[in-house]
């Protein structure tokens, strides 16, 4: 029995061992996937980038690119959503919209974020982003999750429906820099008093108003 349990011990230690292994090499390979669609996106538009430059670059065949993305834009869309993943979860607003809804209005539309690299700037040329017609959703989405990710509201249909109707006004205003003038404080001012109430409107139970 207990030379039976030995073997079967090493059978699963070898079993384990070589999966990490393997996980460990499907990581550095999208890695370095991932990396040649960010340096070729810095040289050309999106539709002019083959899998076969790509793939000479992150030094692997075609045949293991299309083990990882269906095409280019699938890389693309997997690109973009980490690169806003990383911006929205990078904010400190999220915990205000329960707490004071001036605040988080001018943290969410007014705070001054970091300078996009060179990479970001890529993603987000609209010669680019026309091909990723469900980014509107997916920026969405990685906004309602950040929010839900604070643990005052719980997840449900109800306030999915809250969320979207109330972020997707503000991001309106984010991707329309110009209906704003940020120069201009009456201007600011009125917009956070404008969005503050839909805040409060939409969310009466944490603002007293329910």
């Amino acid at each position: 029995m207990n030379n039976e349990r030995s073997i079967s011990i090493v059978v699963y230690l070898e079993r384990n061992l070589t999966m990490s292994k393997t996980d460990l090499r499907v990581t550095k390979t999208k890695r370095a996937i991932q990396q040649a669609g960010l340096a070729l996106l810095l040289k050309k538009p999106l539709n002019k980038i083959t899998i076969t430059e790509l793939a000479q670059m992150a030094l692997i065949n075609k045949g293991t690119f299309y083990l990882h993305y269906a095409d280019i834009y699938a890389l693309y869309d997997e690109l973009l959503a980490t690169a806003a993943n990383k911006a929205v979860q990078g904010s400190t607003a999220y915990p205000l919209l329960f707490q004071d809804s001036q605040d988080f209005v001018r943290e969410f539309l007014f705070a001054e974020s970091p300078a996009l690299q060179p990479e970001q700037l890529a993603l987000l040329k609209p010669e680019n982003l026309r091909f990723a017609p469900d980014f509107p959703k997916v920026l969405l989405n990685i906004f309602k999750q950040a929010i839900y990710a604070v643990g005052k509201l719980p997840a449900n249909r109800q306030n999915d429906l809250k969320l979207t109707f109330l972020l997707n006004g503000m991001i309106s205003l984010l991707v329309n820099p110009t209906l704003i003038d940020r120069g201009d404080p009456a201007s600011v001012d009125f917009t956070v008093q404008l969005v503050s109430r839909n805040v409060e409107a939409t969310f009466p139970e944490f603002y007293g108003l329910a």
